[in-house]
């Protein structure tokens, strides 16, 4: 059964929801950590890709720019809300919305099932899972940021092949909810 590609925004406002109502903890390094795996899970289960977006290699994980972009203000702390869309329209009226899966309710069952089990997760966990996968890059100093004075990095980007790899490697682990601790 073919699943219609999502953005990465919604899905990433699914899973923020589904955290928050489980009271669950996700920071924006490991909502890009759990989306890398939803992408692995789908990649493997379906044979085609969640979300059309591009995952990068980070000395601690995995890093997605738009997660990044969007939400980075939170800094190490949690997220405390989905991205919401403010838009302009003709007559100067503000509208506002949110993206959202759009997915049948057994696709959207899977994903939440799926999501809850990720989202259980210790990031550190997620990302220790990454970085020591063999499909691992880590990110190379631009040299010329180097002659500047001031560091930067390049970082590499996974392909499907290697999101799906490392998801196969770690399926059982991940899909197993962790019970939360109150």
């Amino acid at each position: 059964m073919e699943i219609k590609t999502q953005t990465t925004m919604a899905v990433a406002n699914f899973a923020i929801e589904l955290a928050i109502k489980q009271k669950q903890d996700l920071s924006y390094l490991k909502l890009c950590e759990v989306l890398f795996f939803l992408q692995g899970y789908y990649l493997d289960k379906h044979k085609q890709p969640l979300m059309n977006c591009i995952f990068k290699s980070y000395p601690h994980g995995v890093l997605n720019e738009e997660i990044i972009r969007e939400f980075k203000f939170y800094g190490p702390g949690n997220i405390t809300s989905p991205k919401i869309v403010l838009e302009l329209s003709h007559f100067s009226l503000i509208k506002t919305y949110q993206e959202e899966v759009d997915l049948p309710e057994t696709q959207l069952k899977e994903l939440e099932k799926v999501t809850q089990a990720l989202i259980s997760k210790p990031s550190w966990q997620l990302g220790k899972a990454i970085i020591n996968h063999r499909t691992h890059k880590d990110p190379l100093i631009n040299e010329l940021s180097e002659i500047f004075g001031h560091r930067t990095y390049e970082y590499a980007e996974y392909t499907n092949s290697e999101i799906e790899a490392c998801f196969v490697d770690n399926e059982k682990w991940l899909l197993t909810v962790n019970p939360r601790k109150n």
